[in-house]
């Protein structure tokens, strides 16, 4: 009669495209697609057309932009992400989030502020905002 039966949004990160070694140092911006893994330290912008997995050994100094993340490791910036952050129990996060969902396990440190956007923003985005209401014109007649 009920089905108990939700759609699952979590993320998975089981296909690793782009990984960055434990003793790789990257400096630059890094565009990328599919799921960027993290195991060494990154400095600069990582833009990511999917998901992002920073490793308990794995830093980025700089801001972040993916569809989702799980960090386990340090950030050092902004992140950006459209879907879920989760943020397990070693990580780091000194930036702000901006995220659908956020999941935070205990014993992560998160300093910054956390913008949680409203699922149904593409739908609000599209009606307008402060629009003056039509009032029937009032007739003056010399009174001021």
């Amino acid at each position: 009669m009920f089905s108990s039966k939700k759609e699952n949004n979590i993320p998975t990160y089981d296909k690793v495209e782009t990984l960055i070694g434990k003793t790789a140092n990257f400096k630059g911006n890094m565009v990328a697609g599919g799921t960027v893994r993290v195991e060494g330290c990154m400095e600069g912008e990582v833009e990511i057309n999917g998901d992002i997995v920073v490793g308990e050994t794995g830093k980025i100094i700089g801001n972040v932009l993916a569809s989702n993340a799980h960090i386990g490791g340090t950030i050092e910036g902004n992140v950006i992400v459209k879907g879920q952050v989760h943020l397990t129990p070693s990580s780091t996060v000194n930036g702000d989030i901006e995220v659908g969902n956020l999941v935070v396990d205990e014993g992560a440190v998160f300093t910054g502020k956390c913008i949680m956007a409203n699922r149904n923003k593409e739908l609000q985005d599209s009606k307008p905002r402060n629009k003056p209401e039509n009032k029937p014109e009032t007739k003056n007649n010399g009174l001021k």
